[in-house]
């Protein structure tokens, strides 16, 4: 009897220390030692000690739930700001997609993941982003209407499959990726902004019963965040494309000419004819008619220098009424030619104004790139004193800067 009580108080003290050690990591506790310490209490203990040792181990298992619970959405906030911080210094999706998919591995499996995107309208839905197995299939272009994608576009809500076996739904995926293993757990996430659709965001995984419902909240946040980085991307370069436009010619304007310039310069082997064209006529039809008949007769010119322009060459209003077009690897003859044309298509198309048919002049300067300057200033600067010389030959005429 006494050596049953030492056995006992011995095993008793085991289990304080055994506790113990558990409190101190408490959050790295496997649930299955628990359960296996709560079959031996029964085997050594009356039922009365079991329970309050029972007790205590429900206490444990509750402890490290919650602190598992605590330490992962305490992972989740900082994934959050993180990316936050991160979409707030870019504005290129490519690195906005990338690091979604880097920060939402950090709390959850993402054996595969990818991102996808849906305009009201389309016939097709775009996945820039698709990760199986650490390799990027994407992008990605899948009708519209079929899979679980377009189910979550068109109901908005999640879908949560957690095992592939029996799953109803199993018909409806469609297959990309690792031919060799497909993923078991699947969570389709809708990419919201206010009541708006823009997408869907998916992770999955290899293993069964992979994800919980936080799994599902965290997707729906970290999508947020990413339609909102996503749609001030592209604002943010719709802007930044803007800047190069001139809005009443739809041209390119001076600073993508400069741009455009330099770039082709720095091409091996570049040549380039660069026309600059002044109207003879703004200042006149002005004072007659009205500003909006001048801006009538600098749209005209555009509209020249845009039937004529192929697809290498690009078209400028550099400033007021003048405008400038870059001939990639034309010739003199071949510049004068596109002079020519544009001419034509000025007195074919003349402005009518007031019942009075007002016909379009315009002085021209060509300089040639690397024949008259090898710096972009210099060709400029070339074409712009040609150019003032057919002014002062009387209008209407066309200089060509190694001639003229």
């Amino acid at each position: 009897m006494h050596e049953d009580h030492a056995v006992k108080e011995a095993y008793a003290k085991q289990l304080l220390e055994r506790y113990s050690d558990w409190l101190s990591r408490v959050e790295s506790v496997d649930p299955q030692e628990i359960e296996a310490v709560a079959v031996e209490i029964d085997e050594v203990f009356s039922a009365d000690v079991g329970q309050l040792h029972k007790e205590l181990l429900g206490k444990i298992s509750a402890l490290r739930d919650k602190v598992s619970e605590m330490m992962w959405m305490s992972e989740h906030m900082k994934i959050l700001h993180d990316l936050s911080h991160i979409f707030a210094k870019t504005f290129e999706e490519d690195k906005i997609l990338w690091k979604a998919f880097e920060l939402v591995s950090r709390v959850m499996r993402t054996d595969a993941f990818f991102i996808a995107f849906f305009d009201e309208g389309d016939s097709e839905i775009r996945i820039p982003i698709s990760i199986d197995d650490g390799v990027n299939y994407g992008p990605l272009v899948i009708p519209y209407g079929q899979a679980l994608i377009s189910r979550v576009i068109e109901t908005k809500q999640t879908i949560h499959i957690r095992t592939m076996k029996g799953e109803p739904g199993e018909p409806e995926m469609i297959r990309w990726g690792s031919p060799e293993i497909d993923t078991n757990t699947c969570i389709f996430v809708p990419l919201m902004l206010g009541n708006q659709i823009k997408g869907v965001i998916s992770a999955q995984s290899y293993l069964e019963f992979a994800y919980k419902k936080e799994h599902e909240e965290l997707l729906k946040m970290i999508g947020f965040q990413v339609a909102s980085a996503i749609e001030t991307a592209r604002l943010y370069d719709r802007m930044y494309q803007m800047s190069f436009q001139d809005e009443l010619t739809g041209l390119a304007n001076y600073r993508a000419f400069h741009r455009d310039l330099e770039q082709l310069l720095r091409e091996e082997d570049s040549a380039v004819a660069l026309i600059m064209l002044d109207s003879d006529s703004l200042k006149s039809v002005n004072d007659l008619y009205g500003h909006h008949a001048g801006d009538e007769l600098i749209r005209r010119i555009a509209q020249a220098m845009r039937a004529v322009a192929d697809k290498k060459e690009n078209a400028y209003r550099y400033a007021g009424d003048e405008f400038m077009l870059l001939c990639p690897q034309a010739s003199m003859k071949e510049a004068e030619e596109k002079v020519r044309a544009i001419r034509d298509f000025l007195r074919l198309h003349p402005l009518l104004q007031d019942n009075c048919c007002i016909p379009i002049g315009v002085s021209v300067g060509i300089a040639r790139f690397p024949d008259d300057s090898n710096t972009a200033d210099g060709l400029k600067r070339a074409a712009d004193e040609a150019l003032y010389r057919s002014k002062r030959r009387g209008k209407n005429c066309t200089t060509v800067y190694a001639t003229g």
